[in-house]
């Protein structure tokens, strides 16, 4: 068994030698650990100090791509590298490596495909920013109630993944991973659940990925409709269809009756209904392309496992 540890680094020279050398190089059921740092176009030093401190392999990107093209470069090493199970860690300390075993074990006992490190689940953290919090409450519930399972912290960047889960996941949102990781997994029918990790917050550091709350929201929910519209294209467009034939119904109501005096054109409560109609077409067309996609990739995964087994 392998164990692959993914470290996502942008400007991290105070912190990755630390935390590199903080993760465990023996872990019960593992034969083999190896540190993976992909540098996403980072100024300072963080190669150099990742490379004194041990990591086994460090990819570069040119430029600085985000923290989503980033876990997609990793998730394709990890697979080139053999992982059996890969564990994603950010590299600001944040997070302990020393409970990286905790994350490991429903891995490795085939209890999860996915092992979620919740900083929520059962215990309090102190020093989180009010506004970060609530955020991540609203779309932690929003993310829950889409998947259809209930989750503490759907934000944390500290999973662990089965090699089955990670040839499998398709991630193409390039602001961010972790939503649509859990939520193209779940729609996959892998499993998923948390597990409790320690975290620290430090107030001098500005996070990289919340620049404000109305940026960070407008992305994530478009990351989310665009991933219901691939997984889910019969009930996205169904009920986009649906609001605009009955907001044509209802438009055609009031022109009929006069209820409120509005005025509305009868053409306009007509094309509402068409394009409503049209919606229903698109969702039932999108579900065919989408579906001949997922069967295409689920071929090609097919046939790089047969290949690594033949050699």
């Amino acid at each position: 068994m392998k164990l692959v540890v993914i470290v996502p680094a942008f400007n991290e020279e105070k912190t990755i030698g630390k935390l590199i050398l903080g993760i465990p190089r023996k872990i019960s059921g593992f034969d083999k650990i190896e540190v993976l740092v992909i540098d996403d176009g980072s100024q300072d030093k963080t190669v150099d100090f990742a490379m004194n401190a041990g990591a086994d392999k460090i990819v570069s990107h040119p430029t600085n791509l985000g923290m989503g093209e980033t876990f997609m470069t990793g998730v394709r090493n990890c697979i080139a590298m053999g992982a059996d199970v890969t564990v994603i860690i950010d590299a600001d300390l944040q997070f302990d490596p020393k409970d990286i075993p905790k994350l490991t074990v429903p891995i490795i006992n085939n209890q999860l495909d996915v092992a979620l490190g919740s900083r929520w689940l059962n215990q309090k953290v102190q020093g989180i920013p009010t506004r970060k919090l609530i955020g991540n409450m609203m779309f932690t519930k929003l993310i829950s109630f889409l998947a259809g399972q209930k989750f503490t912290d759907t934000q944390s960047g500290y999973v662990a993944y089965s090699r089955e889960a990670l040839m499998n996941l398709t991630v193409v949102n390039e602001f961010n991973f972790s939503q649509e990781a859990i939520l193209d997994l779940k729609f996959k029918g892998f499993r998923l659940g948390e597990i409790p990790v320690s975290v620290k917050y430090f107030e001098e550091r500005k996070s990289r990925i919340v620049k404000s709350m109305f940026n960070y929201s407008s992305r994530v929910t478009s990351m989310i409709i665009k991933t219901l519209v691939y997984h889910k294209p019969v009930l996205t467009f169904g009920i986009l269809g649906s609001l605009l034939i009955l907001g044509g119904i209802f438009g055609k109501i009031i022109t009929v009756t006069d209820m409120f005096n509005f005025g509305i054109d009868s053409e306009l409560t007509t094309g509402f209904i068409i394009l409503g109609i049209v919606n229903y077409t698109l969702g039932l067309f999108a579900n065919v392309v989408f579906k001949r996609h997922a069967f295409t990739e689920k071929r090609l995964r097919d046939y790089i496992k047969q290949t690594n087994s033949d050699d």
